[in-house]
């Protein structure tokens, strides 16, 4: 019976010490330790963002998160964005953390991030190497000191030499990201919409099929959202706008 209790608690403290949490992408893809994800493109307006949630598998405790930026190859943090817990942050420094330390975020037992949390490269490069983003979630107790398990470490990548094919494009231009009661869009192909707020809430979604268009954008409040358009072949277009 002794025996059995010591090895009850010994698998009771390893499952402990494990991280208990799973990334995925908006397509439910798994992010595995190690991943490189690569984009052929950069900045807001060509899908380049890999935006992602996390999903607590403890169903009974709150867990506590925080995403590292931990390196780069040929490239620094200055045209980096990484938007988590409700925050985006540009310009940032090799080790900094989304929250910063020790502030941690938390995510109570099952629950999911909201939508909008992403990491996206605003660098265009010299057009020939890559560029690397090495970058980690990790676990903590509440005290955002003591770190459960190991880092789940992955590298978003920038490969200029991909190219874009143009049917992985949403077809649409808007006329201006600065809007006051509308944003224009011209639409030329169906396209769905989401807005989110900076803490990643959807606060307006939409469907178009082509033409010129008119969101209305008077009932928001003054401040940054961010758009996404994704056309019936999958591909995504992600926009910053800011509402006056």
């Amino acid at each position: 019976m002794k025996l059995k209790l010591l090895f009850l608690t010994i698998m009771g403290s390893i499952a402990v010490a494990n991280a208990q949490y799973t990334v995925t992408d908006e397509n439910g893809a798994v992010l595995q330790e190690g991943a490189v994800l690569e984009y052929g493109t950069y900045g807001y307006d060509v899908g380049a963002d890999y935006v992602f949630f996390v999903t607590n598998d403890n169903p009974t405790e709150t867990i506590y998160s925080r995403l590292e930026f931990v390196s780069a190859v040929n490239a620094d943090g200055s045209l980096l964005e990484i938007c988590y817990a409700g925050q985006c942050y540009t310009g940032i420094p090799f080790g900094f953390t989304a929250p910063a330390a020790p502030g941690v975020l938390p995510i109570g037992p099952g629950e999911t991030t909201p939508g909008g949390d992403h990491i996206l490269n605003g660098d265009p490069g010299d057009g020939v190497y890559l560029i690397d983003y090495i970058c980690a979630f990790h676990q903590y107790e509440a005290d955002g000191v003591t770190e459960i398990g190991t880092p789940l470490t992955f590298t978003y990548r920038y490969n200029p030499t991909l190219g874009v094919n143009e049917n992985s494009k949403v077809n649409l231009t808007i006329q201006s990201t600065i809007v006051s009661s509308e944003m224009v869009l011209n639409v030329n192909e169906p396209v769905s919409m989401l807005v989110y707020n900076l803490q990643g809430s959807v606060v307006k979604q939409a469907r178009f099929e082509t033409g010129l268009q008119t969101v209305n954008m008077s009932d928001l409040s003054s401040q940054t959202y961010i758009v996404k358009f994704n056309n019936e072949n999958g591909a995504t277009q992600t926009t910053r706008i800011v509402v006056q």
